[in-house]
Parts: C-alpha cells; structure tokens; sequence
C-alpha cells in the first residue's frame, strides 16, 4: 500500500493508484460523475508547490505508467508515460547515446508527467530552452474522463491547437498528463567548467557572457562555487573555451579554478539539492539580466542562473518573512515551491495574477468547467 500523501498540505480522503491508463480513465469519470475533486501525483517530488486545494477527494498516483512507448533515436524523440522516472529515462537514452536535459531536483523520483505539470528547469535551461522547447506531443485525460491528444510524434508537427505547451506548468489544473512526446539530445563527447571566484554582477560576468565566441551549456551562480560556466561538445572546442575563460579571468585579476569531474559533480549535486530541500524554497524571476540584483537571497542559500534571471533560494527555518516576499514582488516575480504549514493561507504562493489571467481563466473553465481537477492550487484560485 502507498503511504499517504498530502497535496501542498492537504491529505485526501482516496489515494488511488491505477494500474494503466484505462484503469486511470475511469477514476477519473468515476469521480466527475460524481462531483469529486481530485489531483494528480507522479513521483511527489513538488507536493507542496501551489496553493493549498480548496477540496480534495482523492488523489490519483500516476507511477505505474511507467513505460516506453516509442522511441526513434535517428528521429531524436521519445514517447514515454506519464509516470516514467528520470532515471529510468536516462537508462534507455544513454543505450543510444541520447539525453533528455530537463533537469529536475531527484531523477530516481521525479517523472515526466510531473515535470511537465510544474515547468521544471535547471542549469541547462540556458542552451536548450524550457520544456515548452522540448515538448512535442502529449496525451492527457481531461477532468471529464476524456482522453484527448495534441501535437504529433515528430518535431516538424506543429498543426492544430497546443496542447503540449498548454500542459506545461499547468500543474494539474487542467487533467492527467498520460504521455508524453519529447525531443532527445546527443550526449556530449566532453564536458569541462571553470569556476570563477565572482559575484553574479561582476563586470567579468557580463564581459564572458557577450563573448559570441563562447557557448556555455549552463551558467550558475552560488556563494560556495561562484560563478560556474560549463561547456559540453567536442574535446577541441571544450578546451578551448574553457582556456578562454580562464585568459579572460586572469586578465581581469579574477581567480579562475578547472573543476574536474568529481567537482563539478559536487556543484551539480549542490544545485539539485537547493532546488528539493527547505521548508522554504522558491524561485525569483527578473528579465535575463547579469546585473539584476536578487531580493531575499542574502537570508538563503541560493543557486542563480544569471543568463536567466532566475535564483532559487531554499532553506529549513523561515529564510525571509511574508514582508520580504511583498517586498521583493514590487520589482520580482517571486514563486514560493514550499512553504511551512503555519504560513499557508497568509502567503499566496504566486502572488497577483498576470495580464494573462483572463485567458488563463477561460480555459480552466473550458477544460473543468465543474472546478474538480486541483481547484485552487494555481494562480489566482484555478
């Protein structure tokens, strides 16, 4: 038996567990027939990201749909179940000397499905783009029961609606991801970082990252490694780049360190452990900017992605107080991914709701017309 768990706090009455997706379809008509709120759970690596649920009748686990449905590594795409876990995932495309770089914070728990639902992003972000970048096609179950596909198995298939990147970050709101459609990337030959000993708004920072003759595969920041640029491709072109930096640092007086693979390994491990751990954790979004200076990180541990503009800050006791997160607001988006129980329904975990919000609205009330499917966890109430 599953040990029970709670949605951003909330425990379920049912916690039910399909066993494929035909068993899943009729949980879920069961439960729209009868007027019964209910959420979805992969691998429960999120759980307390969002508002609490206004109601939840039962929870619905997604894990056995774990498998491979097609995969065509000369077409560089992956059709996989909702449930499949990272790990596994990465077992089957390393045979063919493929990754998929979605970075989550646990890849022995965290599937595909709940990637999808929650936007997940890391350092690698910063050359292959988001999930919306990465998604090609997709298979969900409605609120209804309904099963209903969008975009296609290969990547040139772009006619009719978007459904795909409209199931990017929806976070449940609007069905069950059942499968997913995925672009896959060559593995590296080589891979090489240098770590520089800078703050993210150094001028050295902003002087590397407008080099055109540089092509990081991720840029991070944190006080423990300072400001990390790492490099994946060709041996030649790797060694290059990362002489490049190293010339430019010494240049500007900036200490420079070649992180093998055990240390960047670390740095790695550092970052993945920011972005699960804390009773606090969230993420602080300005406009891609070097120089952007990062509200509440001075109370948290942090890891910022610079070319983004997106720090995630994490930590056990209260890193910043509800003031400091109106605060930072003013001049952030500031998303809280978890939050201690005894501030829930103080702090709103989105803050106020986009332009957009309107649209947003419409299709929730287009797609759950009822307000069943994890009802009040997303912005502004959806």
């Amino acid at each position: 038996m599953s040990a029970a768990i709670s949605i951003a706090g909330v425990t379920p009455e049912h916690d039910l567990a399909p066993g494929d997706r035909v068993q899943l379809i009729a949980m879920v008509r069961e439960l729209a027939a009868a007027k019964r709120t209910f959420a979805f759970a992969g691998g429960g690596t999120d759980l307390d990201f969002g508002n609490a649920p206004r109601a939840l009748d039962a929870v619905i686990r997604t894990r056995a749909l774990n498998r491979v449905i097609e995969y065509a590594p000369e077409d560089q795409t992956i059709t996989v179940e909702a449930g499949m876990r990272f790990g596994a995932l990465d077992a089957v495309l390393a045979e063919a000397g493929q990754m998929l770089p979605i970075d989550v914070g646990d890849r022995a728990q965290a599937t595909v499905g709940g990637a999808i639902a929650t936007n997940a992003f890391g350092s690698r972000r910063h050359r292959y783009g988001s999930i919306k970048d990465l998604i090609v096609g997709v298979e969900i179950v409605r609120p209804d029961g309904t099963l209903a596909r969008g975009g296609g198995k290969v990547v040139k298939n772009v006619a009719g609606f978007d459904l795909p990147k409209l199931m990017v970050g929806s976070l449940g709101t609007l069905g069950a991801i059942v499968s997913a459609t995925l672009r896959v990337f060559p593995i590296a030959r080589a891979t090489g970082a240098i770590a520089l000993d800078v703050p993210p708004r150094h001028s050295l920072t902003r002087a590397l990252l407008d080099d055109r003759a540089l092509d990081p595969m991720a840029v991070t920041w944190s006080a423990e490694s300072g400001l990390v640029l790492t490099f994946a491709g060709l041996e030649a072109a790797v060694d290059a780049q990362c002489t490049r930096v190293v010339t430019a640092a010494d240049a500007a007086g900036v200490r420079a360190s070649v992180l093998d693979a055990d240390a960047l390994a670390r740095v790695l491990a550092r970052e993945r452990e920011v972005r699960r751990r804390g009773a606090w954790r969230a993420t602080i979004a300005h406009a891609p900017a070097a120089a952007q200076p990062l509200p509440l990180a001075e109370r948290a541990t942090q890891i910022a992605y610079p070319t983004l503009g997106v720090a995630i800050v994490s930590g056990e006791a209260a890193p910043f107080t509800l003031a400091d997160v109106e605060r930072a607001r003013a001049s952030a988006n500031v998303v809280i991914h978890a939050m201690p129980g005894r501030v829930r329904g103080q702090l709103d975990a989105w803050g106020p709701p986009p332009p957009a919000f309107p649209i947003m609205r419409a299709l929730k009330a287009q797609f759950d017309p009822h307000g069943l499917c994890n009802p009040g966890r997303f912005i502004g109430g959806l």
